[in-house]
This record gives C-alpha cells, sequence and structure tokens, in this order.
C-alpha cells in the first residue's frame, strides 16, 4: 500500500496532530493553571483529541488512494446537485408545513424550538434523495 505524501496531505496531519496536542495540554495543564474543578476543560480538551485522532484518520484514508480517484466523475456531480436542490425544497416545503400548523392551531411555534427538526429533515431527505438518484441514473 502506497502512502502519498503531498501537501495537502501533510497538512491535515500536521492539523490533525496538533488538535491531539493542543487537546492534550487543555487535560493536562489547564486545570491546574487556572485553578478550575469542573469539567469544562476535560470536555473541550476531550474534543480537541477526538477531532484531531478523527482527521489523522481521514487523512490516512485519503493518502491511501491515488489523486483520480477523488475527482467525481459527472455523474456523482450531477447527483448530488439534483438531490440537493430537491431537499431544499422539501426544507422549505416543511418549514412553510410548520407554519401553516402553527397559525391554524395557534401554537405558538417559534423557529429556534423547531429548527433543529428541520434541519435533520434536510440532512436525511439530501442522503435519501442521493441514495435514490444514484440508483436510479446507474450506478
Amino acid at each position: 500500500m502506497k502512502i502519498r505524501k503531498d501537501k495537502d496531505i501533510l497538512r491535515f496531519l500536521v492539523m490533525g496532530l496538533g488538535m491531539v496536542l493542543l487537546g492534550i495540554i487543555i487535560l493536562c495543564i489547564v486545570p491546574d493553571v487556572v485553578g478550575i474543578t469542573w469539567t469544562f476543560p476535560y470536555v473541550i480538551g476531550g474534543l480537541f483529541i477526538f477531532g484531531g485522532t478523527m482527521l489523522i484518520i481521514m487523512s490516512l484514508c485519503t493518502a491511501t488512494k491515488t489523486r483520480e480517484d477523488l475527482i467525481q466523475d459527472e455523474r456523482s456531480v450531477r447527483i448530488n446537485e439534483k438531490a440537493g436542490y430537491h431537499a431544499f425544497w422539501i426544507l422549505i416545503g416543511t418549514m412553510a408545513l410548520v407554519q401553516l400548523i402553527a397559525m391554524v392551531w395557534r401554537l405558538n411555534l417559534n423557529y429556534k424550538s423547531v429548527s433543529p427538526d428541520i434541519f435533520i429533515v434536510g440532512m436525511f431527505s439530501f442522503v435519501i434523495l442521493r441514495w435514490y438518484y444514484n440508483r436510479r441514473y446507474g450506478g
């Protein structure tokens, strides 16, 4: 297995290693220096270590593939565009439906309380539509 060592791969590897190092520094030094006894530095440090580890794993997986394998063909670009377009309209329709339900039944809904659900609907509709168009238009 050949691993590429170009500047893009090395940049992400260094960023991942830096995030892991920053997380270790936050875990070890910050609670002692500042005198914080609550869990905030531990959560932030753990998130940095987790994110850095994920970045290192993703860059190593990308480094094992050739540059030509990472370039999308026209079919997959068109499928992503079509799925994104229709997911956007599903998202707009969901927002209109929520607003209509709130108006008809006189619910006191604001978009702050409903936006995570609408966001999840948009994400799942994009994933499902991308899978459907990939099956429909060859794949």
